[in-house]
């Protein structure tokens, strides 16, 4: 004769604790996700120095617009100094291998330098070659008197960054909160910083930090 199946029957107590214990563990999963999902940013702005600008954070609307048109014309920048560059050795000419202002208005037409609609939306600044060198590669415009409200003024400063045995070029964007700021003598970083410029650096997101690690030369 075989004897009646049994089963067992959980207490009412042993299901409130497992359930109690699933909340738990669901509720740890959620602080976990929201404080990783934080991290990125937080890491982002740890980077920011007392002397620089998050583009994506800091800056207004108008010296967004020229930064983003500051930052496009630097690869044009590049290529027309290495143009110019073989035309003057090839010519056997010495002469500045970084395009004018006048000509980058007028003949290359380039943001921010072009006069042109956006240049009026953007408070017909003035600019200038503040300096230029073809055997460094370096080249400095600036920009000033902005007739924008709160606008800044603009230093865009190219050169061969040196990465061990190797150079690549670079570029960095500065701004003065005085936009009538009278141009810069010394172009080095520490002096500029004393005499309250502010380096802008593309914080905006998980592709700019990409960047900022060195796998972007733009600007």
């Amino acid at each position: 004769m075989s004897k009646p199946l049994s089963s067992a029957v959980v207490p009412a107590s042993k299901r409130r604790e497992i359930m109690l214990l699933l909340v738990c563990v669901l509720v740890l999963l959620l602080i976990a996700t929201a404080y990783l999902s934080s991290r990125p940013q937080q890491r982002e702005k740890s980077k920011l120095l007392d002397w620089q600008l998050s583009a994506f954070y800091d800056l207004g609307a108008v010296d967004q617009a020229v930064y983003n048109a500051l930052r496009t014309s630097v690869s044009e920048l590049w290529w027309l100094h290495g143009d110019m560059l073989t035309a003057n050795k090839a010519n056997n000419i010495d002469a500045v291998s970084w395009p004018s202002v006048q000509q980058l208005a007028e003949y290359y037409v380039v943001p921010p330098f072009a006069q042109d609609v956006s240049s009026r939306q953007q408070g017909d600044i003035q600019w200038r070659r503040a300096a230029a060198f073809s055997f460094e590669g370096l080249a400095v415009y600036f920009g000033h008197r902005g007739t924008r409200p709160q606008q800044s003024a603009y230093l865009l400063v190219l050169n061969h960054a040196h990465k061990g045995a190797s150079f690549s070029n670079g570029a960095a964007i500065w701004l003065h909160s005085d936009s009538n700021v009278v141009m810069p003598t010394i172009i080095k970083q520490n002096s500029l910083i004393v005499n309250g410029w502010k380096q802008v650096v593309a914080y905006s997101g998980a592709m700019e930090v990409k960047r900022l690690k060195g796998d972007d030369n733009g600007g």
